[in-house]
């Protein structure tokens, strides 16, 4: 990722964490990562328009509960919690999608997202995410959660 993306890629997850979901996250390094559970669901985020690539967010499907509970202000052990868990980080990844292109490239360019995917994760992904350049390392509430940011080409508008 290239350095004049990277911080503003770091504040809007950290701005969004705060005021959607009520969370903080803090950067570290990739390698001081705990890595004590492989539960973790991968969220993507594609667009293209003045620019093309896509967004990702890892995280643990138990941090990803604690989301949905703080956007729906209930209980962590209420089911609709961990039936919602999907949607929240849905949700965040397009939010942050949106507010780092709005960031990066101002009001004016043209963007298309996608529909946000999310998927289960398995270590051997983790890994490749981790060692990739283009990725961020994140405590979220004292977990592990890692976002990435792909370009893939520019685009003339």
């Amino acid at each position: 990722m290239q350095n004049e993306y990277r911080m503003t890629f770091s504040k809007v997850f950290q701005e969004v964490l705060m005021r959607f979901l009520f969370m903080f996250g803090e950067g570290c390094d990739k390698d001081q990562l705990p890595l004590n559970n492989f539960d973790y669901l991968h969220a993507r985020v594609c667009f293209n328009g003045y620019k093309r690539g896509c967004i990702g967010i890892l995280a643990p499907v138990k941090l990803c509960i604690e989301m949905s509970s703080n956007v729906l202000g209930t209980d962590m052990e209420d089911d609709i919690c961990t039936e919602d868990s999907v949607d929240t980080l849905e949700e965040l990844a397009n939010v942050v999608c949106g507010q780092f292109l709005t960031g990066a490239y101002g009001d004016s360019p043209i963007f298309s997202l996608s529909p946000p995917l999310v998927s289960e994760t398995d270590e051997i992904a983790w890994s490749d995410i981790v060692d990739s350049d283009d990725s961020l390392a994140f405590m979220v509430e004292d977990t592990p959660t890692l976002i990435y940011l792909e370009l893939e080409q520019e685009v003339e508008v």
